[in-house]
């Protein structure tokens, strides 16, 4: 049950000719034939009335894709505040001697950061630590350069994620320690009838190993771009047409720490610096304790956007690398014994929950992204928590609402819902999975009444005939915008 709904909106369940049309309209269109074998979580609640206008499965347990990035959004919210800022840091043993030496490792520590050196390539954060650190004095450093993402203890992946996400940008590896959305973009352009085509990788020959197994030739376009696991290596295959357009694969890195290290390696390079050893990378199980960045010199830093801008362009691109670290980063915050981790983190999320009235055990998630099969929430309690960031006086209210996309007008609902009652009148926070579709946040009625909403779709196979599901989805969001 969500004890909050029914302590402070009253919540009663007699509904007025209004709400019983779009009950009844509503319930015509999950119960049709072609649902049948599926799954359904709906709930719509009143947050002026606090009447529930609408219960199908509202208490069942159901996968929520990236539904689940608005819990992660509340709790980072809740944890941290929108102004909170994530800062990495560049380290050495000590200051540079008169000669401007280095002596030892520079470190390269990361805290989460999912803007270090961004997915388009624009700015030069690098480059800045390097003129920073030339500021310093260094003019030559004696050691490595040493990728650090211990501050975070994870796998190289998201708990529950499949092995096949993690080929796909969408399933980029987490890393306290990001760059580039810790991916290599490969462009492709053809070549002379029967060459190949030419690659050209981003962020640079220099620290990306292509192995070219392309042609030119006449045809669709069929080149794809992946890194074989268990190597450092991008092998791009297929073919493009003479002539025709060209084409981009991104591809995610198998170790984001040493990426950073080679381009942090390149960027003191250009800016004058000598490096006497080698990029490379540390992570948290190298390490018996936690680093003491209090007995290091803090030589330069970078400090991320406001938490608040963080989730608005994390849940308006439903980003799963940025969701990911900013739910590890919300448990980072809260005091305890531990490394910082999915499991922390998820201690948190509960903590949070029980706290705001809502029960922690229809909420189960393992990590922050909803890319998760195992991850289960139930509509009650996403609508309950969709009422909480509404509640008059809610801090962090506004925050939350400004991050969701908006029907017809940005984000992932940028073309969905346009030219009907529901553009620009509903909020909401998209979410797809293989045969899983949900839809969760806020819509005014032609009345002008406030209403929250979660439309949770499991186990549907749609037949060639049937439009598709996010579709269906939108069919129920406009029924509550409609007069």
């Amino acid at each position: 049950m969500v004890r909050w709904l029914g302590v402070v909106l009253g919540v009663t369940l007699a509904a007025g000719g209004a709400a019983q049309d779009v009950g009844a309209r509503l319930r015509a269109k999950v119960g049709e034939a072609k649902f049948r074998g599926a799954e359904w979580g709906v709930k719509v609640v009143s947050l002026d009335s606090g009447r529930t206008l609408f219960d199908e499965g509202g208490g069942r347990r159901m996968v929520p894709g990236s539904n689940a990035k608005l819990f992660m959004a509340a709790l980072a919210l809740h944890e941290l505040g929108p102004d909170f800022r994530i800062r990495t840091s560049l380290y050495g043993a000590g200051e540079p001697d008169g000669a401007g030496v280095l002596g030892g490792d520079l470190l390269l520590f990361g805290r989460g950061d999912p803007t270090l050196m961004g997915r388009d390539g624009e700015g030069d954060p690098l480059g800045d630590l390097a003129r920073q650190l030339w500021d310093r004095g260094v003019r030559k450093v004696a050691g490595d350069v040493v990728g650090d993402d211990s501050f975070f203890d994870l796998p190289g992946y998201g708990a529950g994620w499949e092995a096949e996400d993690l080929g796909f940008a969408f399933g980029a590896a987490p890393s306290a320690l990001c760059c580039h959305g810790n991916g290599v973009d490969l462009r492709i352009y053809p070549g002379a009838p029967g060459a190949p085509c030419a690659v050209v990788p981003l962020p640079g020959p220099d620290v990306v190993k292509v192995e070219n197994l392309t042609t030119t030739a006449a045809g669709p376009a069929s080149v794809r771009g992946f890194r074989p696991p268990g190597t450092d290596r991008f092998a791009v295959t297929g073919s493009l047409p003479p002539g025709g357009a060209p084409a981009l694969a991104t591809v995610p890195v198998g170790d984001p720490a040493l990426l950073a290290a080679q381009l942090l390696r390149r960027a003191l390079l250009r800016q004058g610096i000598q490096v006497v050893g080698a990029p490379r990378a540390v992570h948290a199980y190298q390490r018996p304790a936690p680093l003491e960045t209090g007995r290091l010199a803090e030589l330069g830093h970078l400090e991320s956007p406001r938490l608040g801008d963080l989730l608005r362009a994390t849940l308006k691109a439903s980003l799963n690398l940025d969701a990911e670290l900013l739910f590890l980063q919300a448990g980072a915050a809260r005091p305890g014994p531990g490394p910082n981790s999915e499991g922390r983190s998820a201690a948190a999320l509960k903590a949070f929950l029980g706290s705001a009235g809502l029960d922690p055990s229809e909420v189960l998630l393992e990590e922050g992204s909803g890319l998760s099969r195992k991850d289960l929430v139930t509509a009650d309690a996403v609508v309950g928590l969709l009422a909480l960031m509404a509640r008059p006086g809610q801090a962090d209210g506004a925050v939350f609402m400004d991050a969701l996309p908006v029907a017809g007008v940005d984000g992932t609902l940028r073309d969905r819902m346009a030219g009907t009652s529901a553009q620009g009148r509903v909020r909401a926070k998209t979410g797809t999975l293989r045969y899983t579709h949900t839809l969760s946040g806020y819509a005014t009625s032609a009345k002008g009444e406030r209403l929250a909403f979660s439309f949770l779709l499991n186990d549907y196979q749609r037949e060639p005939q049937a439009p598709p599901a996010t579709a269906e989805l939108d069919a129920l969001a406009v029924m509550l915008t409609e007069p």
